[in-house]
């Protein structure tokens, strides 16, 4: 099976690598820091959680994504589980920061983990190397 040719050279592959991550935690840290400020004046502390939720943001996608580029491809289910679970744990923490009940926030993030992990493994799945 012959693999498609990639848009990207290696030296945008790499760039992105790491760019990727920074700019969607800065976006996650803005989006906590928001959540937390629960429409009223914005805080130091609202201002701190989300620099400090992005600076962990950023570390565990790098983090995530640097394990799944050891991985062996064939690991479907381990590749499809590792971003769901990323997914679904960073999702209920943002959903935490509304002050919403505990129960809602849990059911959400495993319904998303469970639904992002079945539609991960297809995709992993069907598009295997023959």
């Amino acid at each position: 099976m012959a693999h498609a040719p990639t848009v990207f050279s290696e030296p945008a592959h790499r760039v992105a690598r790491w760019v990727l991550p920074v700019v969607l935690g800065v976006v996650y840290g803005n989006w906590v820091a928001v959540n937390r400020r629960h429409g009223g004046p914005i805080t130091g502390a609202d201002v701190a959680s989300g620099v400090w939720s992005a600076l962990a943001f950023t570390a565990l996608c790098i983090a995530v994504v640097q394990v799944l580029r050891r991985l062996r491809r064939d690991l479907h289910a381990l590749h499809a589980l590792l971003r769901a679970v990323f997914a679904g744990v960073a999702l209920g923490f943002l959903y935490s920061q509304t002050g919403d009940d505990i129960r809602p926030v849990v059911m959400t993030a495993l319904l998303v983990t469970a639904a992002l992990f079945l539609l991960l493994f297809y995709r992993f799945h069907t598009r295997a190397d023959a």
